[in-house]
């Protein structure tokens, strides 16, 4: 009983903080919102700027609930969990932004490194990595997410003759890669691309039908979720991956 007492707590304080993170979103500048080569803040982007309480910021409050409840339960430590509960809150705003103005601001990318060091400290104070070799690792893992990226949107771009892949998606797979490490990229990479596919291949039919209809679509999101889902779920993931080698063997 008094387990799901704390989750309740971890619960509603995710529902407050996920309200807050709304209120943060449409308080924060519209120029945020704007691509290097804008200038203009439309009235278009003020009214996407100004998330309505159904059914965005409430979908914000329910994942914040989700994620506080599950990195508590999942967390190897208190540090890990104060990195996700800490994570979460620009990777919400991070798929708002994207889905609603397909861009991804770098304030939003930024707020993710504080996470990214203490995912390191709650690894290097564990003993699960070494303090030179996990830093090593975070920084491979940020170097080649953003690398995979870039040269993904670079061939998708000589495919298609026009823009692949934007940089603020390289820029965020960087900062996620930081914050998962080399050795949960593959993982990240895969997730990311599995759960883009389910809407990708959705729009690819649709276009085949009206090939003048809209086909674009957003990667940011998954990024972001393949993100969250990593942080909150590797470690039973590849627990329950022993335990079935361990019954093969």
């Amino acid at each position: 009983m008094q387990d799901i007492g704390i989750l309740i707590l971890f619960a509603l304080a995710g529902l407050a903080i996920g309200y807050l993170g709304s209120l943060f979103f449409r308080k924060m500048p519209a120029a945020w919102l704007l691509d290097y080569d804008e200038t203009e803040i439309t009235g278009e982007l003020l009214t996407k700027k100004n998330l309505k309480l159904w059914p965005d910021a409430l979908l914000i409050m329910l994942a914040d609930a989700v994620i506080l409840a599950c990195g508590w339960i999942f967390a190897d430590s208190i540090l890990q969990f104060l990195a996700i509960a800490l994570a979460a809150q620009p990777l919400l705003l991070i798929i708002v932004a994207d889905i609603k103005t397909r861009i991804i601001p770098d304030q939003f990318v930024l707020a993710l490194l504080p996470s990214a060091a203490l995912l390191y400290l709650a690894d290097s104070i564990l003993g699960s990595e070494g303090w030179l070799s996990g830093l090593l690792f975070r920084l491979l893992g940020g170097l080649a997410g953003g690398a995979v990226l870039f040269i993904a949107g670079w061939i998708g771009e000589k495919i298609v003759k026009r823009e692949a892949m934007g940089m603020g998606d390289v820029k965020l797979l960087a900062a996620c890669g930081l914050m998962c490490g080399l050795k949960l990229l593959p993982l990240l990479l895969v997730l990311s691309f599995i759960t883009a596919a389910f809407v990708a291949l959705p729009l690819l039919i649709r276009k085949m039908r009206d090939p003048d209809g809209a086909s674009d679509m957003a990667f940011g999101p998954f990024i972001a979720l393949a993100t969250l889902l990593v942080l909150l779920f590797s470690q039973p993931v590849f627990a329950l991956w022993d335990m079935y080698l361990g019954l093969i063997y």
